[in-house]
């Protein structure tokens, strides 16, 4: 329910109660704005009246004697106004829209108060809750971590549990060979075939943990691996902008499938290595072949590069004629060193152009 108006007649004050549409209790905003509401609508009514030449109830003349009730009402003098505009304005909430806030300035300012301090109570309700979810997140976190680390020691230790056990039936039992030997130890030693059995039954039982923590381990390698792979695919995208086309992509996938070939790696390999099957290391002969190529590769761009500067004309005396043909002699001469250093198609075709120009 909105707060209540009062309205006063014949020198007491009467409550006039509103109340909203809808079930349960209404929010700090609703009860704002049905309050509002109820006013806008109040002032509509009273704006009529007076057009139609009624008299509203709440302008009727008081008895005679009380003109300080006429003034002011109970509760509402004159110097709490004056009080009331002197004081700093209250900033609406800021998780509030605009509509909202503009409705706020319409409100009296107790109604404000009364908003601010309740929404400032559910911030502060809700930041502690938040911190004190944070601080479960943490704590399950650790929890979960260290019941990780437990479970992969455990994992780990499986193989070495297995063959420690079995190790230990083969001692005890090696002369148990054969169905037959079973049968006659059964028939012959039942207290020894009891024990043979309870041990049969746990090698099968960590046997089956094995594969599941092997099972397990696969598929989250398998999980991990695809997230490394989308990853690495989208870095080397970004690095390699000149391979976004399917074209591109594919012509550069068959050269180095064929540079990789000439360095000794096989199809199977190669298929091994792209899908994660396999690991290599930098220690391989093959690996460093490659290292060593593409060493050479940025030495040689950082050559051309050097190189593609605009070469600056021999200074002549003055007086002394320059051969005929002397430019041109000069700038095959650039372009041949140019070549040998960059080994680049356009040099070449740039070399043989000047050459026929210079014959």
């Amino acid at each position: 329910m909105a707060d209540a108006p009062t309205a006063e007649v014949g020198g007491q004050i009467a409550i006039v109660e509103r109340s909203a549409g809808g079930d349960g209790a209404l929010s700090a905003l609703d009860a704002a704005r049905s309050l509002v509401d109820a006013r806008r609508k109040e002032q509509a009514g009273q704006q009529a009246q007076s057009e139609d030449g009624a008299t509203p109830a709440a302008e009727e003349s008081p008895p005679q004697g009380d003109d300080t009730a006429q003034e002011t009402g109970p509760g509402e003098t004159q110097e709490g106004d004056a009080e009331a505009e002197q004081l700093p304005p209250i900033d609406p909430p800021r998780s509030w829209t605009k509509e909202d806030k503009e409705l706020w300035k319409g409100l009296p300012r107790d109604t404000q108060e009364r908003l601010a301090d309740r929404e400032r109570s559910r911030d502060k309700e809700f930041s502690n809750r938040l911190n004190e979810t944070d601080a479960k997140t943490k704590a399950l976190t650790a929890k979960e971590a260290a019941a990780e680390k437990v479970r992969a020691d455990y994992e780990q230790a499986l193989p070495m549990l297995l063959t420690e056990i079995q190790n230990q039936h083969q001692g005890q039992f090696a002369d148990i060979k054969s169905i037959a030997d079973v049968e006659r130890m059964a028939a012959e030693d039942w207290p020894r075939y009891v024990l043979w059995d309870a041990q049969q039954k746990k090698i099968a039982a960590v046997q089956q943990q094995v594969q599941v923590a092997e099972q397990r381990q696969a598929t989250e390698k398998a999980q991990k691996w695809q997230t490394f792979a989308s990853d690495e695919d989208a870095k080397f995208a970004e690095k390699a902008p000149e391979l976004a086309s399917s074209d591109a992509k594919d012509k550069a996938a068959k050269g180095a499938a064929a540079m990789l070939k000439e360095l000794g790696f096989t199809d199977g390999e190669l298929g091994d290595l792209w899908s994660g099957k396999s690991e290599i290391s930098l220690r391989d002969h093959r690996v460093q072949l490659l290292i060593r190529d593409g060493v050479r590769y940025r030495e040689a761009q950082a050559k051309a590069t050097a190189s593609k500067q605009k070469p600056v004309p021999s200074v002549q005396r003055p007086g002394t004629p320059q051969p005929r043909g002397a430019a041109q002699d000069e700038r095959v001469k650039v372009l041949d060193q140019r070549l040998n250093q960059s080994g680049n198609v356009k040099d070449a075709a740039a070399l043989l152009a000047a050459r026929r120009k210079a014959g």
